[in-house]
């Protein structure tokens, strides 16, 4: 019985492995194949199988029901497929082209006139104003065609999005270049190192106050003189130092580049030929012109190649001195010389134009518009800002008509090629905001200092210096507006930033404090407005003593405010005080003129 059962084991167990034997071999026939389902970062071209043998080709990349993984295969790693960039690369590329384009081919032609046709509302800010002054100067024409770049990028973006994520190509890598031999000689290669200035941002700062302050004292003496054309141009070149004073960043960067520009010309000279070469370019390097000016000046007198040059960089430097009259005599010189020199042409315009010497000016700056429009190889920004400068020039001659035309050109160009956020555009709009309050049009203008403002805040930040003139020209329109409530803000502003820009006695100043207190007197803030007039009057005492007349202009005003707050006292003594500075002015200029003063200039 025993013996039986055994045997009938030993059947079973022989029936169980020829089974198990032929299911092996069935597996090996046929392998079972599990899938990676694609995940966000992985693409659908490089899925691959966990097992051996590999997924064949004719197979698909991605089945439709991929099995389960198990556990233990889930928290696997997949084993990296490495394939050529050439592999990840031709199949799709050759397939669709134009998923792959560059920025630049799909803002092809046909992405500019669908951008061309979106309606001019859409270019305007929220209320709906931003071209009405170009439309109010006849510029509607072409203010559909202005179009800032982000509108036609919002066209372009759902193209970008169906690029699938295969298609980023891999750089390829870099060929290693083999170093030459120790006994092979390198080529050599000329290396021009722009000349260094060693003019600091502080003693550019104390000769700029240093020239500012001198200049008044010779104004001062202009004006008792009644020489009234020394004292316009004085007024004029004070101007020019104040603004130079207010962006002083900016200005030295200028000085110090016009300075090495013009070490570049003087390397082209031979030392040989002039003895003083060598002293006027060291003396240029440690930021001190004058030689480097009388030097040039001369040169341009003379029969040489590069008398122009010299005439021009004359011209330069006697502008950075802010001597008007010499530069433009220099700058005449070479235009003279070279009158097809559109770089001459235009310093020569705007030096003009600095004198108010419009007929001088404008004939110069049409010649440098019409130069540049012809040149082969027009850059559209640089024609346009030609453009702007001459319309700009027209606008202060008075010939408004002729001004329009070229705003609209300009602008138009500007707009498409920088955008309509570009501090060039500001620039734009601060004209165009001159233009109007000229012509009277206040609301317009406020509107449009207001584009300008916003740009440039934007662009430098709300306290940067190159917003003083715009805020005082807003401020200065509310306040004729009757916008009071609208022009303290400002006024503060402007205060704040010419107190950080400016030197503590800076007329300027005391200017933006005379204005910021009455706004605040108009508004009822009383204390205020006495806390910006004492500040006044004590850079008005530093500047020109305590008997001068702006002083008692001053002093008058607090005798106002005194008595608007109920405080009698303090009114009398302000005006005992203001009108015996007046009587002793009265008394002067009639001891100097030898008759009666009716008036008094302040």
């Amino acid at each position: 019985m025993n013996g039986s059962v055994l045997a009938l084991i030993i059947v079973v167990a022989l029936i169980v492995a020829v089974l198990l034997l032929k299911r092996r071999t069935a597996q090996k026939e046929h392998p079972r194949i599990e899938a990676v389902a694609p995940t966000d970062t992985t693409p659908p071209e490089v899925v691959s199988a966990v097992q051996e043998p590999p997924v064949p080709p004719e197979a698909p990349s991605v089945l439709a029901e991929p099995e389960t993984l198990s556990p233990e295969a889930e928290q696997a790693p997949l084993p990296p497929k490495e394939l050529p960039v050439a592999e990840i690369v031709t199949v799709d590329l050759e397939e669709e082209p134009a998923l792959v384009a560059a920025p630049e081919e799909l803002m092809s032609a046909e992405f500019e006139e669908a951008a061309a046709e979106i309606p001019v509302e859409e270019l305007m800010d929220a209320d709906g104003q931003a071209m009405a002054e170009l439309v109010s100067l006849g510029i509607e024409e072409e203010a559909a065609a202005v179009i800032h770049p982000e509108q036609m990028v919002k066209e372009v973006e759902p193209v970008v999005d169906e690029i699938p994520p295969a298609v980023a190509v891999e750089p390829a890598p870099a060929e290693e270049v083999a170093p030459l031999p120790a006994d092979v000689a390198k080529p050599e290669v000329a290396v021009i190192v722009p000349p260094q200035v060693g003019l600091t941002l502080e003693a550019y700062s104390l000769r700029l106050n240093d020239l500012e302050e001198k200049q008044r004292a010779v104004l001062a003496q202009a004006i008792g003189r009644h020489d009234d054309q020394k004292r316009d141009q004085l007024q004029r070149e004070l101007v020019i130092m104040n603004d130079k004073l207010a962006l002083l960043a900016d200005s030295y960067a200028a000085e110090t580049a016009c300075y090495q520009q013009i070490l570049m010309t003087l390397e082209l000279l031979q030392v040989d030929e002039y003895d003083q070469l060598v002293i006027v370019k060291e003396q240029l390097r440690q930021g001190e012109p004058q030689a480097a000016e009388r030097f040039f000046t001369e040169l341009s007198g003379r029969q040489h190649p590069l008398s122009a040059r010299a005439a021009y960089h004359g011209g330069q430097l006697a502008e950075c001195r802010v001597d008007l009259h010499k530069s433009l005599e220099l700058f005449q010189r070479a235009v003279n010389l070279e009158p097809e020199n559109r770089l001459y042409l235009q310093a020569a315009g705007k030096a003009a134009r600095s004198l108010y010497r419009y007929k001088e000016a404008l004939p110069w700056l049409e010649a440098f518009v019409k130069l540049s429009s012809e040149q082969k190889d027009k850059d559209p920004v640089e024609h346009a800002l030609a453009q702007r400068e001459l319309a700009y020039t027209y606008v202060l001659s008075g010939q408004y008509q002729k001004a329009g035309p070229l705003y609209k050109q300009a602008m138009t160009v500007l707009a498409q090629k920088l955008g309509q956020d570009h501090p060039e555009m500001a620039t734009s709009w601060y004209q165009i905001g001159e233009l109007q309050e000229t012509l009277g049009e206040y609301d317009k203008a406020v509107s449009v200092y207001k584009k300008a403002l916003v740009i440039l805040e934007q662009k430098r930040g709300e306290d940067h210096p190159v917003l003083a003139n715009i805020l005082d020209k807003l401020a200065a329109l509310c306040m004729e507006l009757e916008m009071e409530k609208q022009a303290v803000p400002l006024y503060e502003r402007l205060v704040r930033i010419r107190e950080k820009a400016l030197r503590p006695t800076h007329p300027q100043l005391a200017l933006s404090l005379n204005n910021l207190a009455e706004s605040y007197r108009l508004q009822g803030r009383y204390a205020e407005a006495e806390t910006c007039y004492q500040k006044s009057l004590v850079i008005n005492e530093t500047l020109h003593g305590p008997e001068h007349p702006s002083v008692a202009a001053v002093l008058q005003e607090l005798a106002k405010l005194c008595t608007s707050q109920r405080k009698p006292a303090e009114a009398e003594q302000y005006q005992q005080r203001a009108s015996a500075i007046f009587q002793k002015s009265v008394e002067a200029s009639e001891k100097r003129t030898g008759q009666d003063a009716l008036t008094l200039e302040i």
